[in-house]
């Protein structure tokens, strides 16, 4: 009895010891991808080649071969971009990038000192006064909507199209907001959106001086990044997560730890083990770029797929997994019963994830064109302790990890029994 009690709490040593090691992989992955060295992984400074290179080292060491000749996809898109250091000032203050306020990616440049009108819901609803706006050259104004406005969904989205309209084109919206969050484009209006956080503007602000390049750059060269595992068979398991995030906006560098360097550290993680341990499904490794950019990197990669799209069973996606302190969704779950099914079973005997919800369809991240291509599509997505998505503020040592083991373990049970 001795023996087997010593056996077992050898066992369990053993086991706690790999996990931790396990651990220190992923924060030294999410750490380094996080760093100001990558330029927040976008298009400025070439960020986005910086990520796709340490990527490939990572597959390298490990000795996963690339699909074909070459680790990398590459492709051109067009994306907007900014230069320099914007500048917004407002009532003598300059506000911070980043923090303070941000351009809506698609907003072209502008440079100067603005009226700011502000509007309300009189001025919509009343007949008398919509003339009066109607009538005004609001060409060189900024306009911002007050609560009225904004607390009435129709209203505001009438006033927003109202104003971008050829008939009364605004210089600019600015939109008040309780964090200003940032985004990516591939497009440029001929208005500028800017978000602002709401403490800096009242009403009885009436101009702002702001100074603001971009940069649009036409057939910007971008990558994805793949390798793959040899099973049993051709037909592979695709474990896709996307590597870029939103580069920099003046001296504001968005890190994206969470989103999306954890789920680069989890398919590193799973290549390992499947590396050791190869699966009846052969594993390919989809590490792609320009999801922020309306998912643009999976759209290329399914209408272009350096491996047959036929010979793909599965597709799994991760997205933002060091999070998750109320609960862990497993998207498109609902789509595929046999699929819930067999996650809920092993979810339930290993107890790995305790908030564990199975969704229906939702085209939120670069899974849905798999699916819209008629291939099984889950995509891995927590919620909770992750409020500073699309914000500078997105860094390593804000993540908590709660169910990241739970995830990888919960997969690699699933893939291993997986026909």
């Amino acid at each position: 009895m001795k023996r087997i009690i010593i056996g077992a709490w050898l066992l369990m040593a053993l086991s706690f010891s790999a996990m931790s090691q396990s651990m220190q992989r992923v924060k030294k992955v999410v750490e380094e991808l996080s760093s100001p060295a990558y330029y927040g992984r976008g298009y400025t400074h070439k960020g986005d080649s910086l990520a796709a290179d340490y990527i490939a080292r990572c597959l390298t060491k490990m000795r996963i071969n690339p699909v074909g000749d070459s680790y990398y996809q590459h492709f051109p898109m067009d994306i907007n971009t900014y230069v320099g250091t914007p500048v917004l000032s407002i009532d003598g203050h300059q506000l911070q990038n980043g923090i303070d306020w941000v351009a809506y990616p698609n907003s072209p440049g502008v440079k100067g000192t603005y009226p700011l009108q502000w509007i309300n819901s009189n001025m919509l609803t009343s007949k008398q006064q919509l003339n009066s706006l109607l009538a005004s050259d609001l060409e060189n104004t900024f306009i911002c909507f007050d609560t009225t406005v904004t607390a009435n969904e129709q209203l505001h989205y009438f006033a927003r199209n109202l104003f971008t309209s050829k008939r009364l084109m605004v210089k600019g919206i600015i939109d008040c907001v309780e964090s200003p969050k940032y985004s990516a484009r591939r497009y440029v209006n001929e208005y500028c959106t800017l978000r602002v956080r709401e403490e800096w503007l009242k009403p009885s602000i009436d101009s702002i001086t702001i100074d603001l390049e971009n940069q649009f750059i036409h057939d910007y060269q971008t990558q994805n990044v793949s390798g793959f595992i040899q099973g049993q068979t051709d037909t592979c398991v695709a474990l896709i997560a996307h590597y870029d995030h939103l580069g920099t906006f003046g001296e504001a560098v968005y890190a994206g730890a969470n989103d999306n360097a954890s789920g680069v550290a989890m398919l590193l993680e799973l290549a390992r083990h499947f590396k050791q341990h190869p699966p009846h499904y052969s594993i390919q490794l989809i590490f792609f770029t320009a999801e922020e950019a309306s998912f643009y990197g999976s759209e290329y990669y399914v209408a272009n797929p350096v491996y047959p799209l036929e010979k793909t069973k599965l597709v799994i996606n991760f997205d933002m997994v060091a999070s998750g302190t109320d609960w862990t969704e497993l998207i498109h779950a609902e789509l595929y019963p046999s699929i819930k099914k067999q996650f809920i079973t092993l979810n339930t005997a290993g107890e790995y994830i305790e908030q564990l919800k199975p969704t229906g369809y939702e085209a939120t991240s670069d899974h849905y064109h798999f699916h819209d291509a008629g291939i099984p599509a889950l995509f891995f997505w927590t919620a909770g302790g992750n409020d500073y998505y699309h914000e500078p503020l997105d860094t390593p040592e804000k993540l908590e990890y709660p169910v990241f083991e739970g995830i990888y373990q919960l997969v690699v049970d699933f893939i291993e029994q997986y026909r």
